[in-house]
């Protein structure tokens, strides 16, 4: 990864956090209020279905691929599997362990009068439909660097991130911040991977001699 993307990756998650403790969000709330002003049923009820089937998607992703990888005996392709899996459960082990550390109330509950199509208690901080759409979108770009690939993975990451935001269960922050901890964690799952294979092929070298 470039030296610009890490200090933007690194910069993008730390604005947001350290914005986190004011005691005003005003100008988050002003977003949300127009979103909440704009909705429709139909609206509700597609952002309602998208937010539902996400984990759904995601966790299906490497499924698919890893099942695909053994009835056709294909390690490539299992390995693909499995690093997209790997992602997915490094986003979610860094989202939840966000989420009871920062502790951030949702929208709702920090202001009665902000009314949300999805009533959610506590934390909001960060979103972890975003973190794993992201996980799983830039896991998948890693996997197989193809626009029609890419564009409509994180074409599908950004639709979901703004559904949590149409439905008022999450921050602009809250879903920027978990776009950026799923985008890292396949980061760090790729690298972990290439890591791993070059020890790995060390030791290979070192016994050959």
């Amino acid at each position: 990864m470039p030296c610009f993307l890490r200090i933007f990756l690194l910069a993008g998650y730390l604005l947001p956090a350290t914005g986190l403790f004011a005691q005003n969000s005003n100008w988050e709330y002003r977003f949300l209020r127009q979103l909440e002003a704009k909705r429709t049923e139909a609206g509700n009820r597609f952002n309602k279905n998208l937010s539902a089937a996400n984990d759904w998607i995601c966790a299906g992703v490497p499924t698919v691929l890893f099942t695909a990888g053994v009835l056709k005996r294909n390690p490539e392709m299992k390995k693909q599997g499995l690093m997209i899996g790997g992602s997915l459960v490094l986003s979610s082990i860094l989202t939840k362990g966000l989420k009871w550390t920062i502790d951030r109330p949702r929208p709702a509950e920090k202001d009665s009068s902000f009314t949300a199509v999805l009533f959610k208690k506590g934390h909001s901080f960060p979103s972890g439909h975003s973190s794993l759409s992201f996980s799983m979108a830039t896991s998948l770009s890693l996997q197989f660097r193809r626009w029609y690939i890419v564009v409509p993975a994180f074409g599908y990451a950004c639709l979901v991130s703004w559904s949590r935001l149409s439905l008022g269960v999450h921050y602009p922050t809250d879903v920027l911040a978990g776009a950026i901890t799923g985008a890292g964690s396949a980061w760090l799952t790729e690298r972990g991977n290439h890591w791993l294979q070059k020890r790995k092929s060390k030791k290979t070298e070192l016994l050959q001699y």
